[in-house]
């Protein structure tokens, strides 16, 4: 890296310098590490020979990736992603782990037909089938990119079966995708009618039923009162004083 010197003040008597031999700023660090595990999900070309996401080096440039990757999921977060000139977007974070170790952050807007296509897809994965290998490809058509998830299961991958039902027309809202992001966390607190819950849970045992003859002495017992019991007289004992 060149060092470059950076004035601070009008007077430049105040300078700051970046890329010191020797010196480090764990918060560029930081960034730039991040940036470059980071895949940004763009309409694919020609140029880019189909593929759909690429990594920012260090040096700005981009390096387009295979648009299918086996991995492990890590979490899912949203994060608000603030400009200069625009509007705060609200951009979709996927970390996984690749199959080499490798870590990468799958980066979208949260309301785009890919984090749709994302969450949709993660939505109809077990517990147990997020907890294993999967096999994430990028589908571009047209300026949207779609996703095709695949779960690992007796060694083999098979593609997810999604509802006709969720094929709307529509995108998630932040609701669902709320939702959705805490199932896949292990984080979701409102299980209920879940079919992947009930799966888990045992059924309900059958009320058994008490024989009418009993019910009716129980309900005798109830109604008849109980004769509080006397306490009995106590005997006074005297005790010759020496």
């Amino acid at each position: 890296m060149t060092m470059s010197i950076v004035p601070v003040d009008a007077n430049g008597i105040d300078n700051i310098a970046s890329g010191l031999t020797g010196f480090s700023d764990a918060a560029e660090d930081q960034l730039q590490q991040s940036m470059m595990t980071s895949l940004f999900i763009a309409g694919a070309s020609q140029a880019t020979k189909g593929r759909a996401a690429y990594l920012l080096l260090d040096d700005g440039s981009r390096m387009w990736v295979p648009n299918t990757l086996r991995c492990w999921l890590v979490d899912l977060k949203i994060v608000t992603q603030t400009y200069e000139s625009f509007d705060p977007t609200d951009k979709l974070l996927i970390r996984v782990t690749a199959s080499d170790g490798t870590s990468y952050i799958y980066r979208c807007g949260l309301n785009s037909w890919t984090a749709s296509s994302f969450l949709t897809n993660f939505k109809y994965l077990t517990r147990h089938q997020l907890a294993d290998q999967v096999s994430i490809t990028l589908v571009p058509k047209g300026r949207a990119t779609f996703v095709q998830v695949e779960y690992c299961e007796q060694g083999a991958f098979h593609r997810v079966q999604i509802p006709e039902s969720e094929f709307t027309g529509e995108k998630l809202t932040y609701d669902s995708c709320l939702d959705i992001i805490s199932y896949v966390n292990g984080t979701s607190q409102d299980n209920d009618g879940s079919p992947v819950v009930e799966a888990q849970v045992s059924a309900e045992e059958e009320p058994f039923e008490v024989p009418v003859e009993e019910l009716d002495e129980l309900l005798e017992d109830i109604r008849t009162p109980t004769r509080k019991r006397r306490k009995s007289a106590a005997t006074a004992v005297e005790v010759p004083i020496a």
